[in-house]
């Protein structure tokens, strides 16, 4: 303990001798520090929000588009028709898709479409509660073919089977946040589950009320969203569409996954062109869910690409620097080395004397980073929507981030400081012999 204390001494000294030089090279690592720290933050926090689940599968799910022959289309059915047939159609539509042997379930949904940013939003009053709230209209079987569980575990089958028309399916983390009153930022060790066959409105006054059937696990719109605050308002056959709405109304189908191989889409279009001409309806296209979220990701994946190479950018920077910096200040510091050897020091002290004198350089240099970092999070100046900003955030970025700043300076000590001790002492030292007829 003695011997740490005096050698940290010993170091602190060797620094304040070299004060300019030392001040230079702190201020040049505090830049570095903040600006890694803001890259390597971002990257915690998508990696952080990677791990909570997506709450539902994207696997074997078929987007099919429902077309209206044209008003100049020869085949057009000019028959004047009522919502109710026009309807009727649709849902003979949907039927004879559900009857394919290949086809595991169907449901059509509006303003709800994973992966495509098209939702409702409303503000949902409970008691003297309220919160607002992604709101999405769906048919039963959407749980079952996106394959949502309930909160308390069951399958999605069984939860489909909850969704009774008319009433509401909402996500846990919206029912947590009715049944006792705090914010997302608060637990609670109550269960959403609490929030089912209770009375919801969309009105201060209580009209409008809705009951609630079913409580769903979280939602994410897609990998690199939080989990949004959403409640599913169940359709049932009833409904009413026109060839006017049809496109606003979207459908999708759970293939059986024996089913679904390669040149699935094109056998399949093949196969029920014709079944599915239903009046003036027709299959206009059908695409894989896969194609909408490789589409959609792109876009998140290119800023997570920037901020890794920003990252690795001031990375190598930091390295560069400080390996040039104490490169330098090692080779002019050879005679000093040479007079540590002949006094006895040995190469690993040397090494604890280099590195400890550079662990202390980049610790002061990083205390202002750290207090410059935590500024940035409190004023939100870093990205805080998928990940909310926390002390713990923070502390697992700034440990992060000084680990990676300790690697690259131990690497750039470790290198120019090992090539330095190699050097021999007398060459330094002994003077030329008197007898040496190259001298005379």
């Amino acid at each position: 303990m003695k011997n740490s204390e005096t050698m940290l001494i010993h170091i602190l000294k060797i620094i304040k001798n070299n004060l300019r030089a030392n001040l230079l090279l702190v201020a040049g690592i505090f830049v570095i520090a903040t600006s890694l720290w803001y890259a390597v933050d971002y990257v915690y926090a998508v990696a952080v929000n990677g791990q909570k689940s997506l709450g539902f599968e994207w696997e074997n799910v078929y987007y099919i588009q429902v077309g209206v022959l044209p008003q100049e289309s020869l085949e057009r059915d000019t028959t004047t028709r009522s919502p109710e047939m026009m309807t009727g159609e649709y849902l003979e539509f949907c039927n004879r898709l559900k009857r394919h042997p290949a086809v595991k379930d169907l449901c059509y949904t509006r303003m709800h479409f994973h992966y495509v940013w098209k939702n409702g939003f409303k503000t949902v009053f409970y008691d003297t509660l309220q919160a607002g709230a992604y709101t999405r209209m769906v048919s039963p079987g959407y749980f079952s073919v996106f394959g949502v569980k309930g909160a308390d575990g069951c399958s999605p089958e069984e939860l489909s089977k909850r969704a009774r028309p008319e009433e509401m399916v909402m996500t846990d983390n919206l029912a947590r946040y009715l049944i006792s009153g705090k914010g997302s930022k608060e637990y609670t060790p109550r269960k959403g589950v609490e929030m089912v066959g209770k009375l919801v409105s969309f009105n201060k006054d209580g009209s409008d009320s809705v009951r609630v059937s079913a409580v769903c696990e979280n939602q994410k719109y897609n990998e690199y969203t939080s989990q949004q605050a959403a409640f599913y308002y169940v359709r049932n056959d009833g409904f009413k569409c026109t060839y006017a709405s049809i496109p606003y109304q979207d459908l999708f189908i759970r293939v059986k996954a024996d089913a679904d191989r390669p040149g699935f889409v094109e056998a399949f279009r093949k196969e029920m062109k014709k079944q599915l001409r239903v009046g003036n309806l027709y299959l206009a296209d059908m695409r894989p869910m896969s194609e909408f979220r490789n589409e959609q990701l792109s876009d998140y994946r290119s800023e997570l690409y920037t901020y890794l190479a920003i990252a690795g950018f001031f990375l190598i920077n930091a390295f560069l620097a400080v390996l040039g910096t104490f490169w330098f200040r090692t080779q002019h510091r050879r005679e000093e080395l040479a007079i540590r050897i002949t006094s006895g020091a040995t190469p690993h002290s040397l090494m604890r004397l280099l590195m400890g004198e550079g662990i202390l350089l980049v610790t002061f240099a990083y205390i202002p980073a750290l207090i410059v970092a935590y500024n940035l999070g409190v004023a939100d100046l870093v990205n805080t929507w998928p990940v909310e900003w926390s002390l713990g955030r923070f502390i697992v970025g700034g440990i992060l981030t000084y680990f990676l700043l300790l690697v690259v300076v131990v690497f750039s000590i470790w290198f120019p400081a090992r090539q330095a001790m190699k050097i021999q002492p007398c060459l330094l030292y002994t003077s030329p012999s008197p007898r040496d007829p190259k001298t005379s």
